[in-house]
C-alpha cells in the first residue's frame, strides 16, 4: 500500500506528464505543476525541487510497468501471440494519438544542462529490451514466434515507434501508418501456425473475393462476422461500408460502432474474417459483439481459436469489459472455440427456428 507522500508524489507525476505532453519540457514551470496538481508552492517542493526532478522521476517509470507486466502474463502461462498483440495495440494507439507523447519533452530535456544529473537514455533503451526480449525467448520456446533476429526487431520497433511519436507531434500522420508499421512486426516475429488481424484494405481486395467464393462454393451463404460481405456484390461498396462503421461520426445510424478484421497467415491469405461491435443495440442483444468465421478449406487448424483470442485483446484495449458471443447450439467447433476462451453461458434463444446460445467472455 502506497504512503500518502508516495501517492502524492504518483499524482504530482501524473499531472506533470500530461503538461510535458501538451508543452514540451520547456514549456512548463513550477507555478503549473502547483495549479494542475492543486497543491502550493510549499505543497509541491516538499516533494520535487524543480521540474527536471519531476521529468526525471517520470522517466524512471519507463519500461518498468511494461517489463512487469510482461513478466506476470509470461508466470501465467499466457499465449506469448496474445502478449505481443496487447503490446502492439497499444503502441499503435499511442503512434495515433501525437497529444499524449513525451517525445518532444523528452528530446529538450536531454538537449538542456538538466541532463548531466539524469540517468541517460541510454538506461530507457536497455529497460525496454529487456521487457521484449524475454516476450520473444518466451514466443520463441513455445513455437508461436519465428525469429531470427531478436535484437532487429526491438531495434526496429523501438525506434520507428519513437520515430512516430517525435513526428506525430511535428505532424500528422498519414492515414494507415501506425497500423502498417504495427503490421510489419507482428509478421517478423510470429511463427508460420499463426495468424494476424489486419483491417480491409484495397490491397485485400482479390484475397477477399476468392475468401468469399469458397463460401459460395462450399454450400455457406453466409458468412458470420463479415459485416455483410456475403451480400455485397461490389467489394469496394462493402470496404466503405466497414470503414465508415468504425468512425462514430460516420457509423451507419442503424448499426454501432464496429472494427472488421481479416484474419491473415504468414503467407498472407485470408484465413478467416472477425468483427468487433463495440456496443449492443436491441437488433444486436441476441447476435453478440462479435462474430466470425474460418474459410472452409482452412478449418480445423485452431485459427478459431486464434482469431478470438486475438479479438479479446483488441476488445479489451477499446474499453470493453466483456464481450457476448451467440453460437447456434450444434455448431460444437465453436462453442468449444468460445469456451476454450473463458466463455460462460448466460441464456439460451431462438435463431431462425434453431436452438442458440449467448456466452459471455471477461476481459
Amino acid at each position: 500500500m502506497q504512503s500518502k507522500g508516495e501517492s502524492t508524489r504518483r499524482a504530482i507525476c501524473e499531472k506533470s506528464r500530461e503538461l510535458f505532453c501538451e508543452r514540451g519540457f520547456k514549456g512548463v514551470t513550477m507555478k503549473d505543476v502547483c495549479k494542475a496538481a492543486g497543491l502550493s508552492r510549499g505543497g509541491l517542493y516538499r516533494h520535487f525541487e524543480s521540474t527536471g526532478q519531476i521529468f526525471t522521476a517520470i522517466l524512471e517509470g519507463f519500461g518498468g510497468d511494461q517489463n512487469m507486466e510482461i513478466h506476470e502474463q509470461i508466470q501465467r502461462g499466457a499465449p506469448a501471440s496474445l502478449i505481443l498483440e496487447g503490446l502492439l495495440c497499444r503502441y499503435e494507439a499511442e503512434m495515433q494519438d501525437g497529444g499524449s507523447s513525451l517525445s518532444l519533452a523528452i528530446c529538450e530535456f536531454y538537449s538542456g544542462p538538466g541532463a548531466k544529473s539524469a540517468p541517460p537514455v541510454a538506461r530507457w533503451y536497455e529497460t525496454s529490451r529487456a521487457g521484449w526480449m524475454e516476450l520473444i525467448k518466451y514466443g520463441l520456446d513455445s513455437g508461436e514466434f519465428s525469429c531470427n533476429d531478436p535484437q532487429g526487431v526491438f531495434d526496429l520497433l523501438m525506434f520507428a515507434y519513437q520515430g512516430a511519436r517525435l513526428w506525430g507531434r511535428l505532424m500528422e500522420l498519414p492515414g494507415g501508418t501506425p497500423a502498417g508499421m504495427i503490421s510489419q512486426v507482428r509478421k517478423l516475429l510470429l511463427g508460420p501456425g499463426m495468424i494476424r488481424l489486419e483491417r480491409p484494405g484495397p490491397e485485400h481486395e482479390r484475397r477477399a473475393l476468392e475468401f468469399r467464393e469458397e463460401f459460395f462454393s462450399h454450400g455457406e451463404p453466409v458468412i458470420f462476422g463479415s459485416e455483410l460481405f456475403d451480400k455485397t456484390g461490389s467489394y469496394g461498396a462493402w470496404l466503405e461500408s466497414v470503414t465508415r462503421n468504425t468512425v462514430p461520426e460516420t457509423v451507419n445510424p442503424e448499426w454501432v460502432l464496429t472494427d472488421t478484421y481479416f484474419a491473415l497467415d504468414h503467407e498472407d491469405s485470408i484465413v478467416g474474417i472477425i468483427d468487433l461491435r463495440h456496443e449492443l443495440n436491441g437488433f444486436l442483444r441476441d447476435l453478440g459483439n462479435c462474430g466470425y468465421s474460418v474459410r472452409p478449406s482452412r478449418r480445423g487448424k485452431g485459427y478459431g481459436k486464434q482469431m478470438l483470442g486475438l479479438l479479446t485483446v483488441r476488445a479489451k484495449a477499446a474499453g470493453l469489459s466483456e464481450l457476448h458471443i451467440s453460437v447456434e447450439r450444434e455448431n460444437t467447433p465453436s462453442v468449444r472455440v468460445i469456451k476454450g476462451r473463458g466463455g460462460a453461458y448466460e441464456r439460451s434463444f431462438t435463431h431462425e427456428g434453431g436452438a442458440a446460445d449467448v456466452y459471455v467472455i471477461t476481459l
